[in-house]
């Protein structure tokens, strides 16, 4: 946003100050600005402004803002509000009137009209004004419009008052296939989803921000009417987006503007075109449509919460001054706490922590000192092997690239159309996290998985034919919930890759996808691990591996009918837990035997019910020293068998550190392992 220095000097100045001084306060980064207060001369600084500090887009915001922290650090500084015509009150005797069809998306309209004005050059002050933040002039009505939303941050439109039917503005959703040819000579074809301003027969706006070509002001216009108004962001940010509308006043319509200032903000207006327009003019009484007035937020603002927060006791006489000078009003107090009242443009600030950090903002964090309590000496850690977690992380990566994976990094914050995030929140039993203040209205949502992130990210790719052939992706993020309203937050890494269907491959995606995260564990050191079926909502034929009954990963692949043209496989590893395995195990060095390896399989009729997995882990159990592992080789299970049986082969293989291991040593162990199989889980033993 670009603010003009000498704008913002109309409303907050100093007095007895050096001109260097104030050069240097309104330049603090370290921009030395010369001859500040010279007229012919201005800058231009471009502000960042975060998205939550709406009540700052603007120039007097700035300046309110501005004056508090001088203010409060000493500096002799007045501010002063944007004059206005106390003449100009707010009734409804005028025989205009306004109604508001839909409470919902529009918060609050204000209206009046003028008689008598004049179409023509605007003075040269208010050029410039316009020219130093890159506005053009077009015309002096055009242009007080302009300086008083850029003035206050409040969007205004102006009508031809002789084109508005019968009188009357009434704002209401448009009917399907309303044809609206705008300003800008485009025809756009509305629907009820649009929120358009009407007269009693045809549409005059789009929400606002952008006129009807029929009722558009021009050289011969006489008679004007002046809207000020107060819309839901959301219902703008949709309107703009779905009709490609770009103007001055949809960036302030799609923030969370102040509704109380709708009235003053017409009253400025109606101000500088009695002082502009030579003409002796006629100006109406404001006409103010306000159904449901927001209430005032009330905080309870507690001493002791402040020094916890802050980590230094700031005395009470300067708490309620940084108050005072941004206009909180304390409208009752005791030894212990204050109860304040929000001004209504400060949307951004709504529980107590936000009143705390505006007044860190104001007192400056500089001021805090740092305590070094917390360092910790390295000589004092006991002289072992240990991990950090860095260390870890660098080694998994290296190891996911070598398997051809590619890190992304992605939004913490998802799409609101993600319809099957309310079936994973109620699986995992959570509650999503709401953004109160979001840069865009549709991403109001903190994720609660990584899966969103990784279908975005490959969606994306396969749609732009980014990549052609199979997609590999990891991403190590965080995740956002609450449990019984208690913000709570973890990070995973989450594994997906995408393969066509028509590609033949000797690795299946599942297995494959399965084995990647084995030989992570085998990097790792983790061995004694367990697999059970997955009942994770979005994954099918999926598994969960636990270590130590603790739920470590889920893997699987997306149901068909969530993704229905694409085959993704995905896995979720809990991170903290991961490292925290890792940082426990004991670096043992075992080198490899001497002596062959040698294969057996074994070909058993099961029931149905019975997992691979329980096989390995009674195998396990058994505790055979010469069976070095075991997997699985083919599973049947159809035509030949009955509907509740199915067959498993599985391959053993034996080693030993020791010795050659004998064919009878292993067909006795073989044998052992048959006998256990058949008692334990009433196995058939299928002869070859």
């Amino acid at each position: 946003m670009k603010i003009s220095l000498n704008w913002i000097k109309k409303y907050v100045f100093p007095l007895n100050m050096d001109e260097n001084k104030i050069s240097n306060i309104l330049t603090d980064i370290g921009l030395t600005v010369k001859g500040i207060n010279n007229e012919n001369q201005d800058f231009v600084l471009d502000v960042e402004i975060t998205p939550n500090r709406t009540d700052a887009m603007s120039h007097y915001g700035i300046a309110r803002d501005l004056y508090a922290v001088l203010k409060f650090r000493g500096y002799k500084v007045h501010l002063v509000k944007p004059e206005i015509n106390e003449g100009i009150h707010c009734n409804n005797k005028s025989n205009f009137s306004i109604l508001l069809k839909k409470h919902d998306t529009c918060i609050r309209y204000s209206g009046m009209f003028i008689s008598k004005i004049k179409i023509e050059p605007s003075p040269y002050w208010l050029i410039s004004r316009l020219r130093s933040i890159g506005i053009k002039s077009i015309n002096n009505m055009i242009d007080i419009i302009h300086f008083v939303m850029y003035e206050l941050g409040q969007p205004i439109h102006i009508f031809d008052m002789d084109q508005i039917e019968n009188r009357k503005i009434l704002i209401k959703n448009a009917e399907k296939n309303t044809k609206f040819q705008s300003s800008d000579k485009i025809i756009r074809k509305l629907d009820e989803e649009d929120l358009v301003i009407y007269d009693t027969v045809k549409p005059l706006s789009i929400a606002g921000m952008i006129n009807h070509i029929k009722s558009n002001i021009h050289v011969r216009t006489k008679n004007i009417f002046i809207g000020s108004a107060c819309f839901n962001p959301i219902i703008i940010q949709n309107i703009r987006k779905k009709h490609s509308i770009k103007t001055e006043t949809q960036h302030f319509f799609e923030k969370d503007i102040d509704p109380n200032q709708t009235v003053y903000a017409l009253q400025r207006v109606a101000f500088l075109i009695k002082n502009i327009i030579k003409n002796k003019i006629i100006c109406s009484d404001i006409i103010d449509c306000y159904p449901n007035p927001i209430s005032v937020s009330k905080i309870k603002l507690r001493y002791k919460k402040i020094i916890n927060i802050i980590g230094k006791k700031i005395s009470k006489k300067k708490i309620k001054e940084i108050l005072s000078l941004l206009e909180i009003m304390i409208y009752s107090e005791n030894d212990q706490y204050l109860l304040i009242r929000i001004p209504s443009y400060r949307t951004d600030v709504q529980r107590e922590i936000d009143v705390i950090e505006e007044i860190l903002r104001i007192y400056g964090i500089h001021k805090i000192p740092i305590h070094n309590q917390n360092q910790i000496k390295i000589s004092t850690l006991p002289k072992i092997f240990f991990k950090t977690e860095y260390e870890i992380q660098k080694i998994l990566f290296e190891q996911l690239v070598c398997f051809g994976f590619q890190e992304i990094i992605s939004s913490t914050i998802r799409r609101n159309e993600e319809k099957f995030s309310s079936l994973l929140n109620s699986f995992l039993k959570i509650q999503e996290i709401k953004i109160l203040n979001p840069v865009n209205y549709n991403y109001q949502f903190m994720r609660s998985s990584l899966i969103f992130s990784m279908i975005n990210c490959i969606e994306y790719n396969l749609k732009n034919n980014r990549i052609k052939s199979n997609i590999k992706f990891f991403e190590l993020g965080n995740i956002y919930y609450k449990i019984n309203n208690k913000f709570l937050e973890k990070t995973y890494l989450g594994i997906a890759m995408y393969q066509k269907k028509k590609q033949e491959s000797k690795n299946y995606p599942f297995f494959y996808l399965k084995g990647i995260i084995e030989q992570i564990f085998q990097k790792s050191g983790i061995l004694n691990y367990t697999q059970i079926l997955s009942k994770h909502p979005l994954l099918e034929n999926g598994i969960s591996i636990l270590y130590n009954h603790k739920n470590l990963v889920e893997l699987g692949k997306f149901k068909n009918h969530i993704l229905k043209k694409n085959e993704i496989f995905y896995a979720e590893i809990d991170w903290k837990y991961l490292v925290s395995i890792i940082q426990e195990k004991k670096i043992i060095y075992i080198p490899f035997s001497r002596y062959p390896t040698s294969r057996r399989d074994l070909s058993l009729l099961v029931d149905k019910t019975i997992s691979f997995e329980k096989i390995n882990q009674l195998i396990k159990k058994k505790e055979n020293h010469i069976i070095k592992k075991i997997q699985i080789y083919d599973l049947y299970e159809g035509k030949n068998f009955p509907i509740s049986k199915k067959s498993y082969t599985v391959s053993f293989f034996f080693e030993s550190q020791k010795k050659t291991l004998t064919d009878k040593i292993i067909n006795n162990s073989m044998k052992e392992i048959e006998l256990f199989l058949k008692k334990e889980l009433k196995a058939e033993i299928r002869k070859k």
